[in-house]
């Protein structure tokens, strides 16, 4: 009577309560991962300056000066936005990955109450036979 009471609690806490913290912990790893790479704020900065560099016009009318700056200003902006794009795309990658690697965990919480006595009654029938 007691170890059914222990069997039913076990259940109740690997199919509840366990998977409710598991799922937790996942979207806490997620969270983590998000704001680890900063993509929002990438997100948002995709196309400034790449470390804030930039030229400034200088006094006066100079036709080679405006085509000078405007020329780097771009550039500039289109080396942030490469860097950033490395960025974003790698945070995206380590998401899937972890996504991936946590779903299996999760699979694996599942059947394990399952699995585990399976693979100790197979060993043991492997001993004995």
């Amino acid at each position: 009577m007691m170890s059914a009471l222990v069997v039913g609690e076990y259940l109740w806490w690997q199919y509840e309560a366990g998977l409710v913290l598991m799922f937790e912990a996942w979207m806490n790893v997620h969270w983590f991962l998000l704001h680890f790479f900063s993509v929002p704020e990438l997100i948002k900065s995709l196309f400034s300056p790449f470390h804030r560099m930039r030229e400034r016009k200088k006094r006066g009318f100079d036709l080679e000066d405006i085509f000078e700056v405007l020329a780097i200003n771009v550039l500039m902006r289109i080396v942030g936005a490469l860097v950033r794009l490395v960025f974003i795309g790698s945070g995206l990658v380590v998401q899937a990955v972890a996504f991936i690697i946590g779903f299996f965990v999760l699979c694996t919480a599942l059947l394990s109450p399952i699995v585990i006595p399976a693979f100790f009654i197979g060993g043991i029938w492997l001993i004995i036979f």
